[in-house]
């Protein structure tokens, strides 16, 4: 596995380039605890034939959303995701699936930035216990739908954080 330590300081220091709204304590703590739960910061791929890539487990159509539905209106806020990722501007106004299946295999930041603006989106307050954001994550992130379960994020992340 990665050191948290240093993964935690590529979150910290990739969420401030997106300004400091993105980047308090709670919301490090999160997307370290999504990374966690999603790939036990082990995996770039979902395993088996699913299309979810980096660590933090980032579906390229979630990518391509957050581009085309979000960032495209937020002109100043995509160049900054650009700058932070080092991803040329060009890509962050693409809106393919399969570029950014590779972006997120290949990067990290990207996956970080992903992975944030997925949780920035949603339409209620991020908490600040562990208990409330493993209810966050699978809500939101996980969906019902998904594999995970609350108890998974509250053992791991109890375990590393």
């Amino acid at each position: 596995m990665i050191s948290i330590k240093q993964i935690e300081g590529l979150i910290k220091k990739t969420l401030s380039k997106m300004g400091r709204k993105f980047a308090s304590d709670d919301a490090v703590e999160l997307v370290m605890g999504t990374g966690l739960v999603e790939s036990r910061y082990k995996y770039i791929r979902q395993l088996g034939d699913g299309p979810a890539r980096s660590f933090w487990q980032v579906e390229p159509a979630t990518a391509v959303d957050n581009c085309q539905h979000y960032l495209k209106h937020r002109p100043g806020l995509m160049r900054l995701c650009s700058d932070a990722s080092l991803v040329d501007l060009k890509y962050w106004q693409n809106y393919s699936v399969g570029t950014w299946a590779d972006i997120l295999e290949i990067n990290m930041s990207a996956g970080i930035i992903h992975c944030r603006l997925k949780y920035w989106r949603v339409p209620k307050r991020m908490p600040n216990t562990t208990e409330g954001m493993a209810n966050y994550w699978k809500e939101f992130y996980n969906t019902h739908q998904g594999a995970g379960h609350i108890e998974d994020y509250m053992d791991i992340v109890s375990k590393y954080l």
